[in-house]
């Protein structure tokens, strides 16, 4: 049993969830190679806001699971989200060679060592071990590169996954790189999809969605939907400012529709887009941190199969079933915060 998990979010309450897994396991735990060097303890809040380690992957043999969901308990009580269940050996090895890959710069977890310790976080070489990972990725899932992607499954198949990486510390950015190209191709009849559980719209995507001359759904949650409603101290804010930056993509793009999924006692996490015969899924959440702050793990899914094809289509409408116009409602406090907290949203 092998676990990577985000050094900060993973020992939340000294890691007490996860410390029956030292007897059947390894946990390594994961922060930003540059925040690594940095010398002092700093308090969770603050390591979150830096950089996270995003990614959801779950190998079980050769089945993967990808999701954007973690494994904490309120994921599986009235939150929509997504999962996909995938039956491939090249698939699991591939993520199973990258897990190990990416092991080597995260620190093992010593459940019996003191977490704040100054020097125990002190990881050195991460950079060069991360430059050499960036290479690794690049070669092997570029999207260009018809090829190297069909390795992962049958020439003949009917299915094909591609998957992406995103590292923003050593410029890999394959998912952004994939958003572009999706919207840069896209012709005026077709309609796009996006979802995400915080949107918050990178320069980049802003641009992409700007000239892009297909026409944009955007699914985000409601404020009563999001993550952070009824959070305490400026937590409850959080809500308020995704609003407002929905607000002014909207104001920025003409092709752009944007709706609120809401439905009672429900929040919102899923996270995706849907475009004809394609899918995204994954950890991204299409938004500033993902391109710069954390890293992010999801696979683009295209496919000649017309089951499938309905299927997405469904899952798609389902999730617009519970959705409805964008509506402003943001309190005006939180446009006073957005400017300098849109960085880390």
């Amino acid at each position: 049993v092998g676990v990577m998990i985000d050094r900060y979010r993973g020992t939340r309450a000294g890691g007490h969830l996860l410390k029956d897994l030292r007897s059947v396991g390894t946990v390594h735990l994961y922060q930003a190679p540059y925040w690594s060097r940095v010398r002092y303890h700093k308090p969770a809040m603050i390591g979150e806001l830096l950089g996270v380690h995003h990614m959801k992957y779950y190998l079980f043999d050769d089945n993967v699971i990808i999701s954007g969901a973690n494994m904490s308990d309120i994921y599986f009580d009235k939150r929509q989200d997504r999962y996909f269940l995938i039956k491939s050996k090249q698939l699991a090895d591939y993520i199973c060679y990258f897990h190990g890959l990416h092991s080597t710069s995260a620190k093992v977890w010593n459940l019996d060592s003191s977490s704040s310790s100054r020097s125990h976080w002190a990881v050195k070489g991460n950079l060069n071990v991360g430059w050499a990972t960036a290479g690794t990725y690049s070669c092997n899932t570029a999207l260009e590169k018809e090829k190297t992607l069909r390795d992962l499954g049958p020439a003949d198949g009917d299915t094909f996954i591609y998957p992406m990486f995103q590292v923003p510390w050593f410029a890999v950015h394959q998912i952004d790189d994939a958003l572009d190209l999706l919207f840069t191709t896209a012709d005026s009849n077709q309609r796009l999809t996006i979802s995400s559980g915080y949107f918050n719209p990178s320069k980049r995507l802003i641009d992409s969605l700007k000239h892009t001359k297909a026409q944009v759904d955007i699914i985000i949650p409601s404020i009563e939907a999001n993550g952070f409603y009824k959070g305490a101290s400026i937590k409850g804010l959080v809500p308020d400012m995704y609003n407002l930056s929905a607000i002014k993509t909207l104001k920025k793009c003409p092709n752009v529709n944007i709706l609120e999924y809401s439905r009672e006692g429900w929040s919102y996490h899923a996270k995706g887009l849907w475009s004809n015969n394609l899918t995204i899924l994954g950890s991204s959440n299409f938004n500033r941190r993902s391109s710069i702050r954390d890293t992010e793990f999801s696979v683009a899914l295209v496919t000649d199969n017309e089951k499938l094809k309905e299927s997405l289509m469904e899952e798609r409408d389902s999730l617009r079933f519970y959705s409805g116009g964008l509506q402003k409602r943001y309190r005006t406090i939180s446009a006073l915060g957005l400017p300098l907290m849109s960085q880390f949203l």
